[in-house]
């Protein structure tokens, strides 16, 4: 229990005080060697994902992250002879993919803490229907473009397990189309962004 504070304090200070050391300097080396692969799975407030990380070197790695999420929704009524009705359905899913690149900092190849920063691209789809009974259906389909950034550190329980936390920002460019059963057609677009949201992250090496 004693080390908890210890732990989440590294976390927090290395990303800021690491970063500044150039890749090549002597001592900011990690655990971690060329060829070698990570899966990383995040789950936070608002999302869940699965990742994997190729590292190019001790210190550089590609990123691809999956994100997924749906929700399905049935609101049940009665009918003159109390027999049960379906008065309204809305179920949606969608997936994001995202690629980039990540700068690892430590303080040698036995550091049990490593802080990492990673920017890159994302693009996603989603996909919507809502319908209620006697009034229709509508059909919402949308792609999403932008681009991310992250920051985090990982503290390595073993050299094959680590855990950590991420603060991820971004910024999208959306477009859909709306379709109703009436034969309506709308197109919409929107651009937004989000400030640092944060993830709790475990990351097994192989």
């Amino acid at each position: 229990m004693t080390r908890r504070p210890v732990v989440c304090a590294a976390l927090l200070v290395l990303p800021f005080s690491l970063f500044g050391q150039d890749s090549t300097a002597k001592g900011n080396t990690t655990p971690f060697h060329k060829g070698q692969w990570a899966a990383q799975f995040q789950a936070g407030t608002a999302f869940s994902s699965l990742g994997f990380i190729k590292f190019r070197s001790p210190t550089h790695a590609l990123v691809l992250d999956l994100r997924i999420s749906g929700a399905h929704r049935e609101d049940l009524g009665k009918d003159s002879t109390g027999a049960s009705r379906l008065d309204v359905l809305s179920s949606g899913a969608s997936v994001q993919a995202r690629f980039g690149w990540r700068r690892y900092a430590g303080d040698g190849n036995r550091t049990k803490v490593v802080s990492h920063y990673s920017f890159g691209m994302l693009a996603g789809f989603g996909h919507s229907v809502y319908a209620v009974r006697q009034a229709g259906h509508s059909q919402l389909n949308g792609w999403t473009v932008g681009a991310f950034g992250d920051l985090g550190g990982t503290y390595l329980l073993t050299p094959k397990f680590g855990v950590g936390a991420l603060a991820t920002a971004e910024l999208t460019y959306g477009n859909s189309v709306l379709k109703t059963s009436s034969g309506g057609r709308s197109r919409m677009w929107s651009i937004g962004g989000s400030a640092a949201s944060a993830s709790l992250v475990a990351t097994i090496y192989f």
